[in-house]
């Protein structure tokens, strides 16, 4: 397949049964017939549309309802994001790594034009479950539940032969993920306006150092033992199921590197302050319990929790990128930023962040 709808709106009954056919997700003798779609998340993401898509056939039968996920036609984003590969990654990662994993969302249909970085997923419905809320939090089961997912996601990937093998997933330093720096340059200006009321005074410096601390940043995270980092852990981004079971979605950013990053950046802006505060020591712990139940023994508490402040610190780079395509005029976006904002901000005063910055 070689055509590729702009958006979910555009996602037609043929376009969808050449997509599941190719796929391997109908046979040749069944046809899509309607197809109805409703837009999600708006007013939230920066690099992408997100659809979901209700299906009737013909001759067969197939997923009643999937998720479709088409990138951002925002020139100046892709423009951005396009040295770092990003939509390459995340439909690579679909059709290589998810396969592996059963806290993923099945692939219906990958269709991608690597030489343009770009693509269409079409992907498993999680509708069953319930989706996490960045702007509510989790309370502290919930926490748990997803730290000791993330946890088993990096023990699976741990030094493992397999990053061998993935060798289009780049290096959490390479120079394509290092357009942050500039990224986070160009974005600050806006951010420290539209975010005024968020912004702490004894933060502003931390925050017009940061850029210059981005590749520090991240060859200290390649330093560590590698695994696969999701990059985007966070709540918007999981599935909550019964007990501990928690499903994640989103891979555009993912990278080899140090887990700690995920940790950092999650427990820092998903969860609430009053809750981090009662119990980040708990979800340490559980994180680094769960990898060593995993067969990882290179790897001391004490080192994750070093590790960990550097994640607080880099995690802070999400809120100002967000900023450079936020949707000011969606209270439901703006709530959520602002609320992350003041969570980030607790944490890096908390671990004394600025300490790390060079």
């Amino acid at each position: 397949m070689t055509s590729f709808p702009v958006s979910t709106a555009d996602i037609d009954a043929t376009w969808l049964t050449a997509a599941l056919r190719h796929g391997g997700a109908i046979d040749a003798s069944t046809s899509v017939s309607s197809v109805t779609v409703s837009n999600m998340g708006a007013g939230i993401g920066f690099m992408g549309e997100v659809g979901r898509l209700e299906v009737a056939y013909v001759g067969g039968s197939g997923p009643s309802t999937v998720i479709c996920k088409i990138p951002t036609q925002d020139a100046t984003v892709r423009g951005l994001l396009g040295p770092a590969r990003v939509f390459e990654r995340e439909a690579r990662f679909y059709l290589d790594v998810a396969p592996m994993l059963d806290v993923v969302p099945e692939a219906h249909a990958v269709v991608a034009d690597f030489d343009k970085d770009d693509y269409v997923l079409v992907l498993q419905d999680l509708g069953h479950l319930r989706v996490g809320d960045q702007s509510v939090g989790v309370n502290a089961n919930e926490a748990l539940a997803a730290v000791r997912a993330l946890a088993r996601f990096h023990a699976r990937f741990w030094r493992s032969a397999d990053l061998d093998r993935i060798a289009w997933m780049p290096e959490i330093n390479a120079e394509g993920m290092k357009i942050g720096s500039e990224i986070y340059r160009a974005s600050l200006p806006g951010f420290l306006q539209v975010f005024a009321h968020a912004v702490d005074a004894d933060m502003v410096p931390v925050m017009e150092r940061f850029a210059d601390n981005v590749h520090q940043l991240l060859d200290r995270f390649a330093a560590m033992p590698t695994t696969i980092v999701h990059f985007d852990y966070r709540l918007d981004n999981l599935f909550f199921g019964s007990g501990d079971e928690v499903w994640m979605i989103d891979f555009q950013a993912c990278s080899k590197g140090g887990g700690a990053y995920d940790l950092g950046y999650f427990i820092s802006q998903s969860v609430p302050v009053d809750v981090r505060k009662a119990e980040e020591q708990s979800l340490l712990r559980a994180y680094h319990d769960e990898l060593v139940a995993r067969g990882v023994s290179d790897y001391s508490f004490d080192q994750l929790r070093e590790d960990y402040r550097a994640g607080v610190l880099y995690g802070w780079i999400i809120p100002v990128y967000a900023v450079g395509t936020l949707d000011s005029s969606s209270e439901r976006a703006m709530a959520l930023w602002t609320e992350v904002i003041k969570r980030a901000q607790s944490a890096m005063r908390d671990h004394h962040v600025a300490d790390l910055l060079i």
